[in-house]
């Protein structure tokens, strides 16, 4: 793979990062490996959000119950406001898990560094997930709570749509159909380890062998699942395969060997080829969708505020055209 002016390779690998491989292959990646796809096993699996959302809140961040557009959310905020061009704008996160577990409680850390890197409130949705519907009632839920975030927030044209996995999935498909809908499209997309094809299993078998994290079994036992209704999938099914043009500024990440690289990278290639704005980071030694773990892993910590620098320039120069 030829890697253009827009790809960022990141080398040094922490001592934590290190630790946190070494049990995401020994333990996490064998548990999902033999974790049933059954209905009762996913409700079981879908309790760590809830054991999640039962600790406090990180330092100086406040988390809040509301809605968007009848959408569950938590809103997170930081102490610290944006004073530069993210002064005004909001972002709307989209958790990963697969279409099957996590949520908001999983993933407060990571939307508290987002808050206080960034200065803007942070809208963590809770959106329906399989059993309760395909992929499709994902993303009917992402698109009302963007819906209805474009009319309450300070500044509609400082929206930021962030995810991770299954998550950035969503964000890349929330840009996606807002311009196909004539929607404001967002300032910009972060897309940490994105999801951007519902087909891995095409991809090369010994290099999807290699994820610390991530049993290409259970993405087997999933997919039909994933597909099922009651909403369709409105737009391509896959991200990868998105019109360019329909996409704003991209910033996107994922690790050496992970599931998602493949089509990270073919994205990304697209995306240049195209005259698209797009950014993305690959990371040795890191784990799939390693930014969950927020300010725990120096990476991540470092990850979070270079995607937050991109949406600070995509949003400044969003700006000055419209000035």
């Amino acid at each position: 793979m030829r890697y253009g002016e827009n790809t960022v390779w990141h080398w040094d690998v922490s001592a934590r990062a290190r630790v946190v491989d070494a049990v995401a292959r020994t333990v996490v990646k064998p548990v999902f490996s033999a974790w049933p796809s059954s209905d009762v096993a996913l409700r079981v699996l879908a309790e760590v959000n809830t054991l999640a959302g039962m600790l406090p809140a990180p330092p100086n961040t406040q988390v809040a119950r509301t809605t968007l557009g009848g959408v569950r959310c938590d809103r997170i905020t930081h102490a610290r406001r944006a004073t530069d061009e993210l002064d005004g704008a909001t972002i709307l996160y989209l958790h990963g898990g697969g279409f099957v577990f996590c949520g908001t409680g999983t993933h407060r850390t990571l939307c508290a560094l987002l808050s206080a890197r960034s200065g803007a409130p942070v809208y963590s949705v809770d959106y329906r997930q399989v059993p309760v519907g395909g992929i499709g009632t994902s993303i009917a839920d992402a698109m009302s709570a963007y819906r209805a975030l474009l009319d309450t927030c300070v500044d509609p044209t400082k929206i930021i749509v962030a995810g991770d996995s299954a998550g950035g999935y969503l964000a890349m498909k929330v840009a996606e159909i807002a311009a196909l809908q004539g929607l404001p499209r967002p300032a910009a997309v972060l897309g940490y380890s994105p999801l951007l094809n519902l087909h891995l299993d095409r991809h090369d078998p010994q290099f999807m062998r290699r994820d610390a994290f991530l049993p290409m079994n259970q993405v087997a036992a999933l997919k039909e699942r994933w597909l099922d209704g009651p909403d369709d999938i409105v737009g391509v099914h896959n991200p990868v395969d998105a019109d360019p043009s329909l996409l704003p500024p991209v910033f996107l990440t994922s690790a050496e060997h992970e599931l998602m690289r493949p089509d990270v990278e073919l994205l990304t290639a697209r995306l240049e080829k195209a005259g698209r704005h797009v950014e993305t980071h690959l990371w040795t030694g890191q784990i799939h969708a390693f930014p969950v773990l927020g300010a725990f892993l120096r990476e991540a910590r470092e990850l979070v505020s270079l995607s937050v620098d991109f949406a600070r320039r995509s949003v400044g120069e969003q700006v000055r055209r419209t000035a």
